[in-house]
């Protein structure tokens, strides 16, 4: 009979299969080596970090689950792998770019991050080197879908579900979950190899044709060149467009592209988010252009609408793409309408179980839905009932009082997180930075999106870490930590009272 491995033994043999599979990170961007062999210098930057990750990974899962059954995990354990295969990842992935020689330890593990969490701030310097910059759209590329849901395509439902779930996958697009994240995994694949061809028609290299493409699909913002979207070459216009696409299909719940894809257009116009997504396009677009026809830079009609249009599709999506003039920073000669309905966006953010951040068009869609019914249960007679029910993932779902509670729970939970982090950013800058580019700043870290104010360029390590620790909890969506620490907490305390 074999042995059978479980709890804290299960836990770490399950961070060796995914050490091993990190490892296989650093190891992927050396292909640019092929194209750019004069870069073959920083190899050993990548391959020392992926050789020891694969040794001690292998080293735990043939030590701990080899052969053996696995049992299930305990109550919240799910989320302790959760968060341990993201914080090993940042820390083990910021390897490379410490090595460089360029980046300080902090400002590694903030690239890192923002990378992983598809976010797009950045401290990066190495702009000569296509190896480095590859590397970082392949963050974006692995934390775009999720770490858990790309290796999630190799293992069981029984293995896997769970951490799916906690990961932030609410919906599986098929009954088994492997083919499930198989079948997002080629959407997501698809849609960047569509993204790159359209970007080289229009003009770009297949440089960064491809690594625009990443950022795009999966909402991230890094560019690679150093002026960003607008400095990559090709029609600019035509790259807009394309970009803007590519940012509202990664926005976008991939349930809902499975529906656009087999025709099932009826399910698409139903769902509370397409709805909720379609109305706040109304209003917020029309906002957003005005903010920049208003304002003192002197932008024509014409212009103000390009800005507004695309600003909105990045602020939305939690893109943090840009078609602004360089000279137009966001909290500093931006109009104070531009950066409040920017904050708005990153904080509503994009679909579920999509590749964006923020709060969710789900979650404040439902508040606004609570809102209406008990509005509409007061006024009714006693004798009536009026069911709570909306269109999501293709079918009417009955929202329970707890799904209602949920949401406004994270909403309130989300927003003090943001005070906290901007209250933060102002002391540790020494009051160098006012309210209105803290709060901006932050609330791009905590939702994934990356504009900047020019904050992140000038910030010092306290800050870098205060915003990497935002982007951190907004990317696993703040409850997950929670509860990891919760269970480590709760088996100490247990462990010292036996």
């Amino acid at each position: 009979m074999k042995k059978q491995a479980s709890g804290y033994r299960l836990i770490f043999g399950y961070l060796g299969i995914f050490l091993m599979f990190i490892s296989m990170i650093t190891f992927i961007p050396l292909i640019m080596l092929i194209f750019y062999p004069s870069e073959s210098g920083v190899a050993i930057n990548f391959y020392l970090p992926g050789l020891i990750t694969l040794a001690v990974g292998a080293a735990l899962y043939f030590s701990l689950i080899f052969k053996r059954d696995r049992g299930r995990l305990g109550k919240h354990q799910d989320q302790v792998i959760l968060v341990s295969l993201w914080i090993l990842a940042i820390l083990i992935c910021s390897i490379p770019f410490a090595l460089s020689g360029k980046m300080s330890f902090t400002e590694s593990v903030f690239e890192t991050t923002s990378g992983f969490a598809t976010i797009g701030l950045t401290r990066f310097t190495m702009w000569d080197s296509h190896v480095y910059i590859f590397y970082r759209s392949l963050l974006l590329f692995f934390g775009g879908v999720g770490l858990v849901l790309i290796i999630t395509s190799t293992l069981s439902d029984r293995y896997g579900l769970r951490l799916y779930i906690a990961e932030g996958h609410n919906d599986k697009l098929m009954p088994n979950l492997t083919k499930s994240a198989r079948l997002i995994l080629g959407i997501y694949v698809l849609y960047i190899a569509l993204g790159t061809i359209a970007f080289v028609i229009s003009g770009m290299s297949g440089f960064d044709a491809i690594n625009h493409s990443i950022a795009a699909i999966a909402t991230g913002g890094f560019s690679s060149q150093a002026g960003g979207l607008m400095a990559a070459g090709g029609n600019q216009v035509a790259n807009q467009i394309i970009c803007s696409i590519l940012m509202l299909l990664g926005g976008t719940n991939f349930l809902i592209h499975l529906f656009l894809i087999t025709g099932k257009f009826k399910r698409v116009t139903r769902d509370l988010e397409i709805r909720f997504f379609a109305v706040l396009s109304c209003v917020m677009i029309p906002l957003f252009v005005v903010s920049f026809l208003v304002g003192p830079n002197g932008f024509s009609f014409g212009e103000s609408l390009g800005y507004g249009i695309f600003t909105y599709i990045s602020a939305i999506t939690t893109s943090g793409f840009t078609n602004v003039p360089a000279n137009y920073a966001f909290g500093v000669t931006a109009t104070a309408g531009t950066t409040f309905l920017v904050i708005v966006m990153c904080v509503i953010g994009g679909g579920m179980g999509s590749t964006a951040g923020g709060a969710k068009q789900y979650r404040v869609a439902l508040a606004f839905k609570a809102f209406h019914w008990n509005l509409r249960e007061r006024s009714a007679s006693k004798h009536m009932y009026y069911p709570a029910k909306v269109y999501r993932c293709g079918q009417e779902h009955v929202v329970e009082h707890s799904e209602i509670s949920e949401a406004y729970g994270y909403i309130l939970l989300y927003i003090v997180t943001l005070f906290t982090g901007t209250f933060l950013l102002m002391i540790f800058g020494g009051g160098e930075f006012d309210f209105g580019r803290c709060s901006f700043e932050f609330a791009n870290a905590l939702s994934s999106t990356g504009m900047s104010s020019g904050l992140t360029s000038q910030a010092n390590n306290a800050m870098l870490w205060t915003m990497t620790l935002g982007m951190f909890a907004g990317r696993l969506e703040i409850i997950p930590i929670y509860y990891m620490f919760y269970r480590i907490g709760h088996d100490i305390f247990r462990k010292e009272i036996d």
